[in-house]
């Protein structure tokens, strides 16, 4: 199916299968006023982007690329959880310049270039490649494999005339290697994890969010991922899920709450999940060019507490590493 209808507006919910494509050009957008956009002026409207997660053993790995029209963006971490250095890179581009964000959710092919990085997110067949190259020297090489997991596939309206669409998987196998801070070669192994995000649409002018994403090994030995948000995709049903050996079981609505600078809580609406997030190193940045904006904070945590599934099993998180994120937006 067409995530875009005949009649030029979304399907809207959960989908058991992925959209075999999204087509922006039959989609009629109209402004509050009922006027019809059309050409650069919906284009500029238009926001996309694509992030992954690779946990290491000892290393976090974060890397996207987004194309919100008026500006293309893309940013690299390695975050070395036993000394805590860290490589960072991020860089813009005026008007999505070199960058190509590619929305398809099954067969696409994305990437960012400005020097001294070369940045490539492919997917085809159930696999996504990951390719970051700096001065030609391959940083990270990566195949990440969705097909034992679940995907996450929600489109939501927002606003009075947008939508979201967004598909993410977590606790998928990947294979590859990168390289640290000391150039030296890493390998993937069996217990390396990478998770998926990729999002599109006619998001809110200005927006806000908190999302919490983690992938771990429980004591049985199961594959857990966890995907919470707050603030986005809560207009018909909301993204909050848990995975357990590849499948997928909702989640109700979540309050995410600051207790301190180093502590946070969330708890979900039906009471069956409690968890308590101490955070580390942020990935931060803070843009006020008054007509737009924004501030992203992305903390490396560590995560405990527990989970009570639709069977009644209580999973238990005992400082899992996962990724904190509050963002604010203006665009």
């Amino acid at each position: 199916m067409d995530l875009i209808q005949a009649n030029g507006q979304p399907r809207y919910g959960r989908f058991d299968e992925l959209p075999s494509s999204i087509n922006i050009d039959q989609y009629e957008y109209k402004t509050p006023y009922g006027k019809t956009l059309k050409g650069w002026r919906k284009q500029l409207k238009y926001k996309k982007f694509k992030f992954c997660c690779i946990q290491h053993a000892d290393y976090t790995i974060g890397l996207a690329i987004a194309d919100i029209a008026w500006a293309g963006h893309s940013f690299i971490y390695i975050y070395n959880h036993v000394n805590h250095e860290v490589f960072e890179w991020n860089a813009n581009t005026i008007l999505g310049r070199g960058t190509l964000v590619d929305e398809q959710p099954q067969y696409s092919q994305s990437h960012f270039l400005k020097s001294p990085f070369d940045i490539e997110m492919q997917h085809a067949n159930g696999v996504r490649y990951i390719s970051v190259k700096k001065h030609g020297e391959e940083q990270i090489k990566a195949r990440i494999f969705c097909a034992a997991t679940e995907p996450l596939s929600l489109c939501s309206p927002n606003g009075i005339n947008g939508w979201t669409y967004t598909q993410k998987k977590t606790t998928l196998a990947v294979e590859g290697f990168f390289r640290n801070k000391q150039n030296q070669m890493i390998e993937f192994n069996e217990l390396s994890f990478a998770s998926l995000d990729d999002t599109c649409g006619f998001l809110r002018p200005e927006t806000a969010w908190f999302w919490l994403s983690c992938n771990f090994w429980d004591q049985q030995g199961q594959r857990i991922g966890l995907n919470l948000a707050s603030g986005v995709n809560e207009s018909f049903g909301n993204e909050n899920c848990l995975w357990v050996n590849g499948k997928l079981y909702p989640v109700a609505d979540v309050l995410f709450e600051k207790q301190d600078d180093k502590y946070w809580t969330i708890r979900s609406l039906d009471k069956k999940m409690n968890l308590s997030i101490q955070t580390g190193w942020r990935r931060y940045e803070n843009l006020n060019l008054r007509m737009v904006g924004s501030q992203f904070s992305q903390w490396q945590s560590r995560i405990s507490g527990t989970i009570e599934t639709e069977q009644g099993e209580i999973i238990q998180l005992s400082q899992e590493y996962g990724l904190l994120e509050q963002h604010y937006a203006k665009w």
